[in-house]
């Protein structure tokens, strides 16, 4: 009995060492392995058109040369055969993912959640959620996530002129921000391909795999020392990204809305300037800050663009009025109050 058990142990490994090669029981065995490694990798299986056949075969032709002299020298019994087949599969599949563009795209946002105290996985494989949110999966309406992802702002920088590094999705903190509201917005957990789905046609440009630095990138060069060209380019361009967003806002104000930003605080300047009540001057001074919020962006750049605007309406004013040369930061409307006084 023992003798026969020993035999069904190696039938595999020793029909590979006759053959010089994967006979047909070790090939169903790879496809079978294949079968079930692929449940690993949601941004290779999204592929229709290729099954889990395409990719042993496509593993078998670029590393099934190398596995088998492996087997050959190293795999005692069909068990150990098995195990290699599943590891040397299962990196060449993590290869392959990461070279993909959605794959890397996954594998980047999956980093930066495990990364963050406010992330964590939801029991169910593959989704994600909020730590201090709910863990049922979230009724998923791409529409409103893909709305709040456009109000999120998140900074691409191309790739400077030394080509020393990649272009670089968003400075620190932005993207989890905008995943944060992802989660908040769908109230539940949200599987990974759904997030990276919204991500992806909110930033098409990721999806060259080559064009955007990994964390680890970023992390290993800052741990030795290196200074990022991008950090040291990062504040300019973010300065002159809102500059160009005031520019445009001041340039869609009227000569009278220039004036009445100067004395959003002070309602009975503004009345006086308006020559209008104080519930008609109330409801014109209620949309003008409506207007700000709406011409400055979105809700992470409109206090800096506000700022900027009050600043260029400032300029065209010889003597502007003294409350205005105080702390603009009370001029700056509030996002969450739809535009009352901070």
């Amino acid at each position: 009995m023992d003798h026969e058990t020993s035999v069904a142990a190696t039938v595999l490994v020793e029909e590979l060492r006759a053959l010089g090669s994967f006979g047909p029981e070790t090939v169903e065995l790879l496809l079978d392995t294949a079968r079930e490694e692929l449940g690993r990798f949601p941004g290779l299986t999204a592929d229709a058109a290729s099954t889990f056949e395409d990719y042993a075969y496509d593993f078998f032709l670029d590393r099934g040369k190398a596995l088998t002299t492996a087997i050959r020298l190293e795999a005692e019994d069909d068990a150990a055969l098995g195990r290699m087949i599943r590891r040397w599969l299962r990196n060449w599949l993590v290869d392959l993912n990461s070279q993909t563009a959605l794959g890397a795209l996954r594998d980047r946002l999956e980093k930066r959640m495990s990364r963050d105290g406010r992330f964590g996985r939801a029991p169910v494989g593959h989704y994600w959620r909020l730590n201090d949110g709910p863990t049922e999966a979230a009724a998923v309406d791409l529409a409103a996530l893909a709305s709040v992802a456009r109000r999120v702002h998140v900074a691409f920088f191309p790739e400077p002129p030394d080509g020393i590094r990649r272009a670089q999705l968003g400075r620190a903190g932005e993207l989890e921000t905008l995943l944060e509201q992802l989660f908040k917005t769908a109230q539940g957990s949200l599987h990974i391909s759904t997030l990276v789905h919204v991500i992806a046609n909110r930033f098409p440009h990721v999806l060259d795999p080559l064009t955007v630095s990994t964390e680890d990138e970023v992390t290993e060069l800052a741990a030795a020392g290196g200074v990022l060209p991008l950090e040291q380019v990062v504040e300019d361009e973010e300065q002159e990204y809102i500059e160009k967003l005031a520019q445009a806002a001041f340039e869609s104000l009227s000569a009278q809305e220039r004036d009445l930003i100067l004395v959003l605080d002070d309602p009975k300047a503004a009345a006086a300037m308006l020559g209008l009540g104080k519930s008609a001057t109330a409801l014109r001074i209620r949309a003008l800050k409506s207007k700000l919020i709406e011409v400055s962006g979105d809700e992470t750049s409109v206090r800096d663009v506000a700022r900027q605007i009050i600043a260029l309406c400032l300029e065209v004013h010889e003597s502007p009025p003294a409350s205005a040369l105080g702390d603009t930061a009370r001029f700056v409307p509030s996002v969450p109050d739809g535009g009352q006084k901070l």
